[in-house]
C-alpha cells in the first residue's frame, strides 16, 4: 500500500471491486486512510470502521486474513481519526496481534484434520509470504507503538521473524520486502535499547554508570552493523527516519544527570559524544521528514509521525541551557547553530498549513494536520523564550540555514514563506506568524486554549506522551466534555 508499511500489499492487478468483494474490512480501511482531503467523510468512514470492527471481532467474531489487515492499515494511518477521547492505539494494537495469533500466522500453516475429510490444502508459497508479511507488520507495530507510547510491547521478537524477513528480502515478491528485513532487524534493536535503558530499573541510571554504558557501546555496534547492511536500500528516507530515532533514543540517556559529582568525574568526554550523536541523529530525522514532498506527506504512517514529538523534545533539551551540559563542557549554543530547530518547526508548520483541510465555511472540524501545526508552532515560540533567541522577521529556510527545500522534493534556491493564521486556518484569536503568542478576546470558543497558558508546561506536554490518555487527563483537559478536537 505504501514503502513507509510495507507490511501489506494489494496485487497490482486487483480491481477495487474485488478487493471490496474478498477483503471488504482491508477495503474499508484503506479508503479511510485515503479520505484524508475530505475530512468530514474520513470522519463517518472511522465510525463505520470501528463498528464494523467491533462486530467482526467481539458480537460476532470473524477471524481472516483480511481484518488483520485492515486494523494494520487502521492503525498505520491512525494520525488523521485520531482524537484523545476515543483512542485506542494500545488496545488496538493487541487487538490485531491476538487476531494474528488465533488464524495461526506466527507459525508454519497447521490445518486441523478430521477423519473422514479431506486435508485442507496448504497455502501456496505466495500466499504463505503474505502471512509472513502480515505477522511481521503486526510485530513492527507491537513495538513501535510500545516504544512509542512506553508501554510494555507484548509480542516480542522470535528467531523466525528473522528468518521469514530474511526469506522476503531473498525472494524479493515486491521491491519494498527489502525494507521490511531492515526495519525488523531495526525493531529488534530498539527492542533492546527500550528494554536495557528505558525499563523500570534502568530509566533513570546515568550514562556515567558502567552497565548503562556498556548496553550503549553494545547497541552502538548493532547499529553500525545494521547502517552498513542497509547502505544500498532502495527506501532510504524512511530507513534513515527509522534508525535516526533509534540511535538518538540509544544517546539520549546522555541528558541525565549523574547521580553524584563524583560518578560524573572522568565521564564529560563520553557524555559530550552521546550529546553530539543524539543531536545528529535528531537533526538527520528532521532533514528527512522535511526532504519529503508535501504532497507525500499522507504516506508517512502513523509510527513515524508519532516520533516527530519526542525527536523534537530531546533536540529542544540538548540544545536549551541547563547545569548539568554546562558542568560537562557542552556548547549549547553552537548545538542551536547546529540545528536550528526554530527553523525546522517553522518550516513543518509551512507544510502542514498546506495541508490542513481547515475551511471556515466547509470543513470547521480542525484535522491532524492544523492540530500538528499549532503544536509546533506554540513549541518553537516555547523553545525561542527558553533559548532567548530573537524572533525571525525572515522567511523561513525549509531546512537548515543556506540550505532551503521546496515545499515540493528537494533543493531550491527560494525560501518557503512564514506560516500566518491568515493563510485560510482558524486562529481563535492567537496571532500565530511570530515569536509571540497572543490571545483574544474570543478565547473561550478555542478549543486549544490549554496549550496558549502562559503558565503552561510545553516539556510536559511533551513527555507525558501527546498520543495517550495521560497528558490529557493528568493535565486538566481531558475529561469527556472537553472541546479538544484531537
Amino acid at each position: 500500500m505504501s514503502v513507509s508499511f510495507p507490511f501489506v500489499i494489494v496485487p497490482a492487478g486487483m480491481t477495487a471491486h474485488e478487493l471490496h468483494r474478498e477483503r471488504p474490512m482491508l477495503f474499508l480501511a484503506m479508503i479511510t486512510a485515503a479520505s484524508w482531503k475530505d475530512h468530514m467523510r474520513q470522519m463517518s468512514l472511522d465510525v463505520i470502521f470501528r463498528r464494523e470492527l467491533a462486530e467482526r471481532t467481539i458480537i460476532t467474531p470473524k477471524r481472516t486474513l483480511g481484518l488483520v489487515q485492515s486494523v494494520l492499515v487502521y492503525l498505520s494511518w491512525y494520525h488523521y481519526t485520531f482524537s484523545h477521547k476515543t483512542q485506542q492505539i494500545f488496545f488496538l494494537h493487541h487487538l490485531v496481534v491476538g487476531l494474528a495469533l488465533d488464524i495461526g500466522l506466527h507459525r508454519d500453516y497447521q490445518p486441523m484434520a478430521f477423519p473422514h475429510r479431506p486435508r485442507p490444502k496448504a497455502p501456496s508459497p505466495q500466499d504463505q509470504r503474505e502471512r509472513e508479511r502480515t505477522f511481521l507488520g503486526c510485530y513492527y507495530l507491537s513495538s513501535t507503538i510500545g516504544a512509542g507510547l512506553q508501554k510494555p510491547n507484548l509480542l516480542k521478537h522470535a528467531p523466525y521473524m528473522t528468518e521469514w524477513a530474511q526469506k522476503l528480502k531473498t525472494v524479493r515478491e515486491y521491491e519494498t520486502d527489502e525494507t521490511i528485513s531492515h526495519l525488523i532487524t531495526l525493531r529488534q534493536i530498539d527492542d533492546q535499547v527500550q528494554e536495557n535503558l528505558f525499563s523500570a530499573g534502568t530509566r533513570d541510571l546515568p550514562l556515567s554508570d558502567a552497565r548503562i554504558l556498556m548496553h550503549v557501546r553494545f547497541l552502538e555496534s548493532q547499529l553500525d552493523m545494521w547502517k552498513k547492511d542497509s547502505q544500498n536500500a532502495g527506501t532510504e528516507r524512511l530507513l534513515t527516519l527509522s534508525s535516526s530515532f533509534t540511535e538518538m533514543s540509544l544517546h539520549s540517556v546522555a541528558l541525565r544527570p549523574a547521580a553524584s559529582e563524583e560518578q560524573s568525574t572522568g565521564t564529560e568526554s563520553v557524555q559530550i559524544n552521546s550529546l553530539l550523536s543524539a543531536l545528529e541523529a535528531g537533526k538527520r530525522f528532521l532533514d528527512a521528514m522535511l526532504s519529503f514532498p508535501v504532497d507525500e506527506y499522507y504516506q508517512i504512517s502513523f509510527s513515524e509521525w508519532m516520533r516527530l514529538p519526542t525527536v523534537i523534545m530531546t533536540v529542544a533539551k540538548i540544545c536549551m541551557p541547563n547545569n548539568a551540559s554546562i558542568a560537562s563542557g557542552w556548547d549549547y549554543k553552537t548545538a542551536q547553530d547546529r540545528v536550528r530547530l526554530d527553523l525546522c518547526l517553522e518550516a513543518l508548520c509551512y507544510r502542514m498549513q498546506q495541508l490542513s483541510t481547515y475551511d471556515k465555511v466547509k470543513q470547521t472540524h480542525p484535522d491532524f494536520w492544523y492540530a500538528m501545526r499549532l503544536i509546533n508552532d506554540l513549541t518553537r515560540n516555547w523553545y525561542m523564550k527558553k533559548t532567548k533567541q530573537p524572533a525571525s522577521s525572515q522567511p523561513t529556510p525549509g531546512v537548515m540555514v543556506g540550505c532551503a527545500f521546496s515545499e515540493r522534493s528537494g533543493p531550491s534556491t527560494g525560501a518557503l514563506a512564514t506560516p500566518s493564521s491568515e493563510q485560510g486556518l482558524p486562529n481563535f484569536g492567537m496571532e500565530m506568524s511570530g515569536a509571540g503568542t497572543h490571545i483574544g478576546a474570543n478565547n473561550e470558543d478555542d478549543p486549544f486554549a490549554f496549550l496558549k497558558d502562559t503558565d503552561f508546561d510545553m516539556e510536559q506536554f511533551f513527555d507525558m506522551g501527546i498520543w495517550g490518555d495521560d497528558v490529557y487527563t493528568g493535565m486538566g483537559f481531558g475529561n469527556s466534555g472537553g472541546t479538544t478536537p484531537f
